[in-house]
């Protein structure tokens, strides 16, 4: 596939390429939340984050192989940092020391309901905009926080396991 970047092939570019998704995405949700569109905004924060996690994760797939099990999970899937393990794969960040980005993630996951749910009581748990733009703003500030701090890092890190 043509435009395809494989974190098995290509480790640094598809690590590089996911820390600048995260901040592409970070300042989108900025923008949004200027215009005071709050379901795109609260999207593009939890894009921001999923992005990140995907790069910490493929930086760090040598920690995270601890079993056979998690192994062929993070290496089928869990480098892309899918929706439906965000949650483990933030408690297993957070046991490698990245502190705060389990919060962060469950913080994401909330605003990825408003996303797609809108300000509906029987879906979602914000009542009111200003929830909404406090939590998005946690998110791009552990975003950007996090991106400033492992962008020059990270990429020299990466090693075959």
């Amino acid at each position: 596939m043509v435009g395809y970047l494989d974190y098995k092939s290509r480790p640094r570019e598809y690590i590089v390429a996911r820390f600048n998704e995260a901040a592409a995405e970070a300042n989108l949700a900025e923008e949004m939340l200027r215009r005071e569109l709050y379901q795109n905004a609260a999207n593009k924060a939890f894009m921001a984050l999923k992005a990140l996690t995907s790069a910490i994760v493929a930086s760090e797939l040598c920690n995270l192989k601890r079993d056979e099990k998690r192994r062929e999970w993070y290496e089928k899937v869990g480098y892309a940092a899918p929706t439906t393990g965000l949650i483990k794969i933030a408690k297993d960040l957070e046991a490698l020391g990245y502190k705060g980005i389990e919060a962060a993630v469950k913080t994401a996951l909330l605003l990825h309901r408003l996303a797609y749910n809108g300000f509906d009581p029987n879906f979602v748990d914000y009542l009111d905009t200003d929830e909404v733009v406090s939590d998005i703003k946690q998110v791009l500030d552990f975003v950007k926080t996090t991106i400033q701090t492992l962008s020059v890092q990270v990429p020299t890190r990466i090693q075959q396991c």
